[in-house]
Protein backbone atom coordinates (compact mmCIF):
# COMPACT_ATOMS: atom_id res chain seq x y z
CA UNK A 1 0.00 0.00 0.00
CA UNK A 2 2.61 2.19 1.05
CA UNK A 3 4.17 1.79 -2.61
CA UNK A 4 0.96 2.58 -4.43
CA UNK A 5 0.21 5.58 -2.18
CA UNK A 6 3.82 6.75 -3.37
CA UNK A 7 3.10 6.31 -6.64
CA UNK A 8 -0.18 8.12 -6.71
CA UNK A 9 1.55 10.99 -4.67
CA UNK A 10 4.36 11.05 -6.98
CA UNK A 11 2.68 10.45 -10.44
CA UNK A 12 3.02 13.92 -12.27
CA UNK A 13 7.52 12.91 -11.83
CA UNK A 14 7.15 9.57 -12.13
CA UNK A 15 5.16 10.06 -15.89
CA UNK A 16 7.91 11.37 -17.59
CA UNK A 17 11.15 9.87 -16.03
CA UNK A 18 9.73 6.52 -16.97
CA UNK A 19 8.49 7.84 -20.96
CA UNK A 20 12.56 9.57 -20.85
CA UNK A 21 13.94 6.23 -19.93
CA UNK A 22 11.28 4.43 -22.60
CA UNK A 23 13.31 6.29 -25.05
CA UNK A 24 16.38 5.55 -24.08
CA UNK A 25 16.03 2.06 -24.29
CA UNK A 26 14.46 2.59 -27.43
CA UNK A 27 17.31 4.66 -29.11
CA UNK A 28 20.01 1.92 -27.89
CA UNK A 29 18.29 -0.64 -29.52
CA UNK A 30 17.78 1.03 -32.67
CA UNK A 31 21.72 2.25 -32.67
CA UNK A 32 22.62 -1.28 -31.93
CA UNK A 33 20.30 -2.34 -34.93
CA UNK A 34 21.60 0.03 -37.47
CA UNK A 35 25.34 -0.87 -36.66
CA UNK A 36 24.31 -4.12 -36.68
CA UNK A 37 22.87 -3.51 -40.13
CA UNK A 38 24.83 -1.13 -41.59
CA UNK A 39 28.65 -2.59 -40.87
CA UNK A 40 30.19 -6.04 -41.49
CA UNK A 41 33.84 -5.83 -41.45
CA UNK A 42 37.01 -3.88 -41.61
CA UNK A 43 40.09 -3.86 -44.12
CA UNK A 44 43.29 -1.87 -44.11
CA UNK A 45 44.26 -2.34 -47.92
CA UNK A 46 47.15 -1.20 -49.83
CA UNK A 47 46.71 1.61 -52.22
CA UNK A 48 48.03 4.25 -54.85
CA UNK A 49 46.57 7.12 -56.81
CA UNK A 50 47.95 9.30 -59.66
CA UNK A 51 47.76 12.76 -59.49
CA UNK A 52 49.19 15.20 -62.41
CA UNK A 53 51.37 12.19 -62.97
CA UNK A 54 52.45 12.34 -59.26
CA UNK A 55 51.98 8.65 -57.74
CA UNK A 56 50.46 8.62 -54.24
CA UNK A 57 50.65 5.49 -52.28
CA UNK A 58 49.10 5.16 -49.19
CA UNK A 59 47.31 2.77 -47.05
CA UNK A 60 43.57 3.24 -46.38
CA UNK A 61 40.52 1.64 -44.36
CA UNK A 62 37.41 -0.04 -46.33
CA UNK A 63 34.20 -0.45 -44.36
CA UNK A 64 32.01 -3.12 -45.64
CA UNK A 65 27.94 -3.87 -44.58
CA UNK A 66 26.34 -6.51 -44.00
CA UNK A 67 25.42 -6.78 -47.79
CA UNK A 68 29.03 -6.52 -48.15
CA UNK A 69 28.55 -2.68 -50.00
CA UNK A 70 31.97 -0.35 -49.50
CA UNK A 71 30.42 2.24 -47.30
CA UNK A 72 33.19 3.83 -46.17
CA UNK A 73 37.13 5.18 -47.37
CA UNK A 74 39.11 6.91 -45.24
CA UNK A 75 43.45 7.07 -46.10
CA UNK A 76 44.92 6.19 -42.73
CA UNK A 77 47.44 9.10 -41.75
CA UNK A 78 47.49 10.47 -44.77
CA UNK A 79 45.58 13.54 -46.06
CA UNK A 80 44.45 12.66 -49.62
CA UNK A 81 42.26 14.28 -51.69
CA UNK A 82 40.97 11.16 -53.76
CA UNK A 83 37.79 12.25 -55.02
CA UNK A 84 38.39 12.21 -58.67
CA UNK A 85 40.95 9.46 -59.69
CA UNK A 86 40.66 5.96 -59.63
CA UNK A 87 41.81 4.43 -56.38
CA UNK A 88 43.97 1.14 -57.89
CA UNK A 89 45.13 -1.84 -55.37
CA UNK A 90 48.31 -2.19 -55.10
CA UNK A 91 48.63 -6.12 -55.00
CA UNK A 92 45.21 -7.05 -57.46
CA UNK A 93 43.77 -5.65 -60.52
CA UNK A 94 41.13 -4.14 -58.58
CA UNK A 95 39.61 -0.48 -58.96
CA UNK A 96 37.67 1.89 -56.62
CA UNK A 97 35.76 4.86 -57.74
CA UNK A 98 35.54 7.79 -55.51
CA UNK A 99 32.55 9.61 -56.77
CA UNK A 100 29.42 8.34 -59.19
CA UNK A 101 30.35 7.37 -62.68
CA UNK A 102 28.04 6.22 -65.24
CA UNK A 103 28.92 3.41 -67.50
CA UNK A 104 28.65 3.36 -71.09
CA UNK A 105 28.35 0.66 -73.97
CA UNK A 106 29.44 1.56 -77.37
CA UNK A 107 28.13 -1.43 -79.07
CA UNK A 108 24.74 -1.14 -77.78
CA UNK A 109 23.93 2.43 -79.47
CA UNK A 110 25.93 3.92 -76.35
CA UNK A 111 23.56 3.20 -73.41
CA UNK A 112 24.67 4.61 -70.22
CA UNK A 113 24.23 3.50 -66.92
CA UNK A 114 24.77 5.32 -63.40
CA UNK A 115 27.72 3.31 -60.57
CA UNK A 116 26.92 4.89 -57.11
CA UNK A 117 30.32 6.44 -55.02
CA UNK A 118 32.32 3.30 -54.67
CA UNK A 119 31.92 1.29 -57.19
CA UNK A 120 34.78 -1.24 -57.85
CA UNK A 121 35.91 -2.85 -60.85
CA UNK A 122 37.73 -6.02 -61.34
CA UNK A 123 39.80 -7.51 -63.75
CA UNK A 124 39.46 -11.52 -62.71
CA UNK A 125 41.54 -12.96 -64.93
CA UNK A 126 40.54 -11.10 -68.31
CA UNK A 127 36.65 -11.08 -67.03
CA UNK A 128 35.53 -7.71 -66.29
CA UNK A 129 33.43 -7.33 -62.93
CA UNK A 130 31.72 -4.15 -61.85
CA UNK A 131 30.24 -3.78 -58.19
CA UNK A 132 27.66 -1.85 -57.44
CA UNK A 133 26.01 -1.52 -54.49
CA UNK A 134 25.52 -4.99 -53.27
CA UNK A 135 24.69 -5.55 -57.57
CA UNK A 136 28.17 -8.12 -58.97
CA UNK A 137 28.24 -8.79 -62.60
CA UNK A 138 30.39 -9.18 -65.70
CA UNK A 139 30.31 -6.82 -68.57
CA UNK A 140 32.64 -6.57 -71.57
CA UNK A 141 32.59 -3.51 -74.25
CA UNK A 142 32.27 -0.98 -72.32
CA UNK A 143 34.14 2.35 -70.68
CA UNK A 144 33.55 4.22 -67.81
CA UNK A 145 32.42 8.24 -67.37
CA UNK A 146 32.64 10.86 -64.56
CA UNK A 147 30.23 13.01 -66.17
CA UNK A 148 33.06 15.91 -66.37
CA UNK A 149 36.54 15.39 -67.35
CA UNK A 150 37.64 11.48 -66.17
CA UNK A 151 37.39 8.36 -68.51
CA UNK A 152 38.15 4.87 -67.59
CA UNK A 153 39.11 2.02 -69.90
CA UNK A 154 38.89 -1.58 -69.22
CA UNK A 155 40.17 -2.52 -72.30
CA UNK A 156 43.63 -1.66 -74.78
CA UNK A 157 43.00 2.03 -76.05
CA UNK A 158 44.34 4.53 -78.60
CA UNK A 159 44.85 8.26 -77.31
CA UNK A 160 45.13 10.39 -79.96
CA UNK A 161 45.66 14.00 -80.36
CA UNK A 162 44.12 16.21 -83.25
CA UNK A 163 43.44 12.74 -85.55
CA UNK A 164 47.58 11.58 -84.90
CA UNK A 165 47.82 8.38 -82.64
CA UNK A 166 49.68 9.84 -79.10
CA UNK A 167 50.11 6.30 -77.36
CA UNK A 168 48.68 3.19 -76.46
CA UNK A 169 47.21 2.94 -73.30
CA UNK A 170 47.15 -0.60 -71.92
CA UNK A 171 43.82 -2.36 -69.74
CA UNK A 172 42.45 -0.69 -66.65
CA UNK A 173 43.78 3.16 -67.64
CA UNK A 174 42.05 6.42 -67.11
CA UNK A 175 42.17 9.48 -69.15
CA UNK A 176 41.76 12.65 -67.71
CA UNK A 177 41.34 16.12 -69.51
CA UNK A 178 40.75 19.25 -67.44
CA UNK A 179 38.90 22.23 -68.81
CA UNK A 180 39.92 21.70 -72.23
CA UNK A 181 43.84 22.52 -71.35
CA UNK A 182 45.58 19.69 -69.78
CA UNK A 183 45.43 16.59 -70.50
CA UNK A 184 46.48 13.20 -67.70
CA UNK A 185 46.66 9.71 -68.44
CA UNK A 186 48.16 6.58 -66.49
CA UNK A 187 48.71 3.42 -68.39
CA UNK A 188 48.17 0.87 -65.76
CA UNK A 189 49.01 -1.99 -67.64
CA UNK A 190 52.78 -0.44 -68.46
CA UNK A 191 53.08 1.43 -64.99
CA UNK A 192 53.02 4.85 -67.35
CA UNK A 193 51.77 8.64 -66.56
CA UNK A 194 51.59 11.70 -68.38
CA UNK A 195 50.72 15.16 -67.92
CA UNK A 196 50.68 17.83 -71.03
CA UNK A 197 48.96 21.16 -72.15
CA UNK A 198 46.28 20.56 -75.05
CA UNK A 199 45.00 23.72 -75.46
CA UNK A 200 42.67 23.79 -78.82
CA UNK A 201 43.42 20.54 -79.59
CA UNK A 202 40.66 17.58 -80.23
CA UNK A 203 41.60 14.31 -77.91
CA UNK A 204 39.78 11.04 -78.46
CA UNK A 205 40.25 7.65 -77.74
CA UNK A 206 39.43 5.07 -79.70
CA UNK A 207 40.09 0.81 -80.00
CA UNK A 208 38.08 -1.60 -82.04
CA UNK A 209 34.60 -1.01 -80.52
CA UNK A 210 34.34 2.83 -80.03
CA UNK A 211 35.49 6.37 -80.84
CA UNK A 212 35.16 8.53 -77.94
CA UNK A 213 35.70 12.57 -78.21
CA UNK A 214 37.09 13.87 -74.60
CA UNK A 215 37.08 17.48 -76.14
CA UNK A 216 33.43 17.34 -76.89
CA UNK A 217 32.29 14.52 -74.71
CA UNK A 218 30.19 12.39 -77.33
CA UNK A 219 30.52 8.76 -78.59
CA UNK A 220 30.68 8.13 -82.54
CA UNK A 221 28.43 5.37 -83.60
CA UNK A 222 29.08 5.19 -87.19
CA UNK A 223 27.55 8.84 -88.35
CA UNK A 224 25.59 9.37 -85.35
CA UNK A 225 27.25 11.55 -81.97
CA UNK A 226 25.82 10.03 -78.40
CA UNK A 227 26.44 12.68 -76.26
CA UNK A 228 27.52 11.36 -72.60
CA UNK A 229 25.47 12.06 -69.69
CA UNK A 230 26.14 13.28 -65.97
CA UNK A 231 25.51 9.89 -63.47
CA UNK A 232 22.96 11.91 -61.80
CA UNK A 233 20.51 12.27 -64.52
CA UNK A 234 21.02 8.48 -65.29
CA UNK A 235 19.46 5.14 -64.33
CA UNK A 236 21.35 2.89 -61.65
CA UNK A 237 23.12 -0.20 -63.44
CA UNK A 238 21.81 -2.75 -60.89
CA UNK A 239 17.74 -1.43 -61.73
Amino acid sequence: MKILDFIKSKYKILIPIMVVFVLLVTVYFFYREYKYDNYRNKEEVAVYQHFNSLLIEYNAQIVYNLKDVLVDFTPINRNVAFEVTPIYYKDSDKVIFPQDMNIVFPVTNGVQYKLYKYATYLNDNGTHKIKNNDYLNNYDLFFLYNGDDLFFFPDEVTLNIDGKEYVKLGKMSFVRLVDGYTLEFYDKENDKADFIEVEGKEITVTNDYMDVNLSRKYLKKYDSKILLFSPDSLKSLSN
